[in-house]
């Protein structure tokens, strides 16, 4: 009979090949839930609560819902001086690191202004590597008072999603078509913030056991912003050795994007990447679980009509298909494919998660 498991061992037990078989359900993930949300509804879920809380929103909200994991970022191990421009017929401005407005107009992307090689030069320039081991430890020794009850997954930004927003895409496409040199040194340049980022994390050699998930969008909810071809040509060399450095510190890497990656799947893997949390717009379940029974899929719940807008029977309904699709040979971990927004009901979450309960069950 399967033990009960908290929810750190419950995460990595799909990982393992001896463990997973001793799961006694199927793990459950959120990316993370946004602060209107937890506005909305923090109060009622704290009032009727009877557990253990760590008077942090961010991981007691998740918790108290049903979720056992979460992405978590950690202290950068760079720093950088806000570099000014006077981008072509307008006025000067700052950018940071990501090559956008440091002071954004709102909070959507804007469009970044690394658009020629005297500004990248620059941002080298502005970029330092700093010794922030203390912050890491003191981060990482907090998730595990933490993971027990909830296990925070250790999140940081990838290379192509980075270089395309630095750029802005109508720059970014035509330096990509054209292989340019300042397409190859942005990818670089990103590449190289990344290396640095999971060397400070290592550093502090208080890893062991932990997962590591690197932000990358590279796909839209239909198709690929990046045919597997290129992406294999331009990127995989760089991610290799990036996985190989998470995996020799007993670490295990995975990588997020939104949209439909099922193309690309098989260079991910050969990347060294273990699994992939989003799943969204066109993936199909039941072929992804046929063709890659070994890669680890975190995600799937449809947020785009099922949790907003679906009934109760609608929501266990599509639970229950994912359960069909992908839960007996061990490799899913269920949650929505990106966020909690407001304009999901909170009865849609409970619903959600009443439904893993009743059908993901070993």
């Amino acid at each position: 009979m399967p033990i009960m498991m908290n929810a750190k061992e419950r995460y990595l037990a799909v990982f393992d090949d001896d463990k997973r078989k001793k799961l006694e359900r199927v793990p459950t993930f959120v990316q993370y839930i946004r602060e209107e949300f937890i506005a909305l509804h923090q109060r009622t879920l704290l009032e009727k609560y009877k557990g253990i809380v760590f008077n942090n929103a961010y991981f007691d909200v998740p918790m108290i819902l049903g979720f056992d994991s979460i992405f978590s970022p950690f202290p950068s191990s760079v720093k950088f001086r806000a570099l000014k421009i006077i981008p072509p017929g307008s006025e000067e401005i700052k950018i940071g690191l990501d090559g956008e407005p440091v002071k954004k107009k709102n909070t959507y992307y804007q469009g970044g202004y690394v658009w020629n090689l005297d500004v990248l030069d620059e941002m080298e320039s502005n970029l330092k590597i700093i010794d922030n081991s203390e912050s890491i430890k003191k981060v990482l020794r907090y998730h595990e008072k933490l993971s027990p009850k909830i296990f925070p997954i250790l999140s940081v930004d990838g290379i192509f999603d980075k270089a395309w927003r630095s750029m802005g895409m109508g720059v970014f496409s035509k330096h990509f078509r054209k292989n340019s040199k300042l397409y190859q040194r942005v990818i670089k340049f990103y590449a190289q913030i990344l290396e640095i980022n999971v060397e400070g994390l290592l550093n502090t050699r208080s890893t062991k056991n932990l997962v590591l998930t690197i932000l990358d969008d590279i796909a839209y909810k239909g198709n690929l912003m990046i045919s597997p071809a290129r992406w294999r040509k331009d990127y995989l060399k760089l991610y290799k050795n990036i996985t190989s450095m998470i995996q020799d510190a007993e670490m295990i890497p995975q990588i997020h994007s939104d949209g439909d990656v099922t193309e690309i799947i098989p260079h991910l893997i050969e990347a060294g990447f273990r699994g992939l949390q989003g799943w969204e717009g066109g993936c199909n379940p039941y072929y992804i679980n046929e063709k890659f029974p070994d890669f680890v899929v975190i995600g799937f719940g449809d947020v785009s009509y099922i949790l907003p807008h679906g009934t109760r029977k609608e929501i266990e309904n599509h639970v229950k298909m994912l359960m069909d699709a992908l839960k007996e040979n061990r490799h899913f971990i269920i949650g929505p494919s990106t966020v909690i927004f407001k304009e999901i009901p909170l009865e849609n979450v409970k619903y959600f998660i009443a439904a893993i309960k009743k059908y993901g069950r070993y």
